[in-house]
């Protein structure tokens, strides 16, 4: 109990109704104890420290926006394969959610060399969860802010800024959607997977390839089986470049036959959702297009029967 009042005082509006309250109280006795209602002066005053409570309030209310940059906290790193880690980021309340709009990203601007880069990671935490967000990167041997991401410290600050994206989502708005996900692109798959799944009402069915080039590149694997378990509307398919002899999955590039055998078929009721490297992206369009579905692009519009990320 006392923990739950501690984090109640976390939330930034208390920081103005608790304070005021508690004065006009203690002005409403004098005044009454005293019988000179001139004591009253002292209501300008809290008014005063109510405009500043007020201020300093609205100024915490929100970690991340859409116009300006917001350097914050790394809580802490794990590392989840050889070459991938979730970064987890503190904001700047234990009530604040996050809350980044389904298929959206954060913008993250890190200083390399005496300059500024840009890039964009898509929050994987679930969207009421409060305090903190994650993200995963994947390091490249090319990759300059993904070196930098590595070499963070928990306490080390980035700065962040956004959301930014042109995805739309609407409950059962389509009857089966199928995704195809490359690397480190499952990212706005698990943001779509977790707004699905964790809205009773939405019967939205979820066909998943996932291609990779190993086994151990795959991410969050045990969580994706879980999810494919207890969900009845999703399943999930892993297919491997590199498959070792153990492997009893799809190997190669994700093919035409590939995508013909696992998704749903070209319709009007059906969506496509892509995500990846730009080469994989093309690729993958073209074949969808030949499969019957609508024509996509690389830079899709937000209600695009075949979205690319």
């Amino acid at each position: 109990m006392v923990e739950d009042k501690r984090k109640l005082l976390d939330e930034p509006l208390h920081g103005i109704y608790i304070p005021t309250a508690l004065m006009l109280v203690g002005v409403a006795i004098t005044a009454y104890m005293s019988g000179n209602l001139l004591s009253l002066w002292i209501l300008p005053f809290a008014a005063l420290v109510l405009g500043v409570r007020f201020v300093a309030a609205y100024r915490r209310r929100k970690s991340v926006s859409e116009d300006k940059w917001t350097a914050l906290e790394l809580e802490e790193q794990t590392v989840i394969s050889k070459n991938s880690a979730i970064y987890r980021f503190k904001l700047k309340t234990s009530l604040e959610a996050l809350n980044v709009p389904t298929g959206h990203h954060l913008a993250v601007k890190v200083p390399v060399d005496g300059q500024e880069h840009i890039r964009y990671y898509t929050p994987i935490s679930p969207a009421f969860e409060t305090g903190h967000f994650d993200i995963i990167v994947k390091s490249y041997p090319d990759g300059t802010v993904s070196k930098y991401f590595a070499s963070l410290k928990p306490g080390s600050l980035v700065n962040f800024k956004g959301p930014v994206g042109r995805f739309n989502y609407v409950p059962n708005s389509f009857k089966h959607i199928g995704l195809i996900a490359g690397g480190s692109g499952i990212t706005p798959m698990l943001q779509v997977l977790n707004k699905i799944i964790t809205t009773p009402e939405d019967f939205t069915k979820i066909s998943l390839i996932y291609a990779n080039d190993t086994e151990n590149d795959i991410l969050l694997k045990e969580e994706l089986d879980e999810m494919a378990e207890v969900y009845p509307n999703f399943d999930v398919h892993y297919v491997l470049r590199y498959p070792t002899g153990s492997w009893n999955g799809d190997s190669g590039l994700v093919s035409k036959e590939i995508m013909q055998k696992y998704l749903p078929e070209p319709a009007d009721e059906n969506r496509l959702l892509i995500s990846g490297r730009p080469e994989m992206v093309k690729m993958l369009l073209n074949y969808a297009e030949e499969l019957g579905w609508p024509k996509g692009k690389e830079k899709s519009a937000g209600d695009d029967q075949v979205f690319a990320f």
